[in-house]
Formats: C-alpha cells, structure tokens, sequence
C-alpha cells in the first residue's frame, strides 16, 4: 500500500541501483536454483496436460499431484510467455513437496 514514505522509499531503493556484477550473483543464484535436486522425501507424482471450458472457449494447462492421497492446491498463474517447461518444472516440484497444482495457460492464441 502507498503512504507518504513511499515515494521517498522509491527514490532511495532506485539511486542505489544494482551493479553488473550484484545482477550476475542473482542471475547465478536463480540458475544454480533451477539445478537443485527433488526436495527431500519427494512423493511420486502423476501429470498431465488438461483442456478448461470457459464462457470464451477454452485453456490449456498442465495438472500434477502426489500420485495418491488429496493433497493442498496451488493454482501457478504464468507470465507472459505462458505454460513453458520451467512452469512445468515449478510445478512438478511443488507436488513432490505434498501439493496438487494446476498451472494455467492464460495466453493462448485464438
């Protein structure tokens, strides 16, 4: 929410920028993240991609869950460019923690 420390909050987060190499550590950090193993005491999963009807037509998305029990929900929203695999790898990860998700593919061409 904004209030009247906002704009000064902003300025100061904006002058201090990031350096070249701060970018690079994040960027190597994200990488390194996308490497890592299944969590610990992965469950099986089971996925599949899924059609949605809605009243304009209909979504693809992909669907994956711990292959038995009933399990949480995470509904995964892309970005723009939609369901790609790194979504799908995201999503297979939270359902060997324990979760049922459904990532949805908003952006599709009509």
């Amino acid at each position: 929410m904004c209030d009247e420390l906002t704009t000064a909050d902003n300025e100061r987060f904006l002058a201090d920028g990031m350096s070249r190499r701060a970018f690079g550590t994040a960027a190597a950090a994200a990488g390194f993240g996308l490497l890592l193993p299944s969590p610990a005491n992965a469950l099986a999963v089971k996925g599949r991609d899924v059609t949605i009807r809605t009243a304009d037509g209909t979504v693809d998305a992909y669907f994956v869950a711990p292959a038995t029990g009933k399990h949480p929900a995470v509904l995964v929203w892309p970005d723009i460019y939609g369901l790609r695999p790194a979504f799908r790898q995201m999503a297979d990860r939270l359902a060997e923690s324990g979760y049922a998700v459904l990532t949805v593919n908003p952006f599709i061409a009509p």
